[in-house]
């Protein structure tokens, strides 16, 4: 038996106009989410990945001095670090920002429709 496929809470037969001024539904947000963390775990983890890869098997090539005693590896290290702090902290701008105020609106959606009118 095949999975059912989500649908939108939108009907297909509505104008832009309509769509835009409905609630979102829980499938558009979690759609969302994964368009946006995706890529961010993909560049994480090939940064991690990467970075273990060459201590296994490019200990020369981090051993390069850069500036000082700083050696590459070091210096990689570091970028690894930097690179997990600003993708945390884009999640949060973003989450802020779009995922916070859709989370609102379909709440309130929801709220909405369960109270007596």
């Amino acid at each position: 038996m095949p999975f059912p496929r989500m649908q939108s809470a939108v009907p297909r037969n509505v104008t832009p106009l309509d769509r835009e001024a409905a609630p979102p539904s829980v499938a558009d947000l979690v759609s969302m989410k994964v368009r946006f963390i995706a890529p961010m775990i993909v560049i994480y983890i090939f940064s991690y990945i990467g970075l273990t890869v060459l201590a296994g098997f490019a200990k020369t090539f981090l051993a390069l001095k850069v500036v000082g005693s700083l050696n590459l590896g070091f210096l990689l290290i570091g970028a690894n670090y930097v690179i997990a702090w600003v993708l945390a902290l884009l999640y949060v701008r973003v989450a802020n920002h779009r995922f916070d105020p859709m989370v609102e609106r379909i709440a309130t959606a929801k709220n909405t429709r369960e109270l007596p009118s």
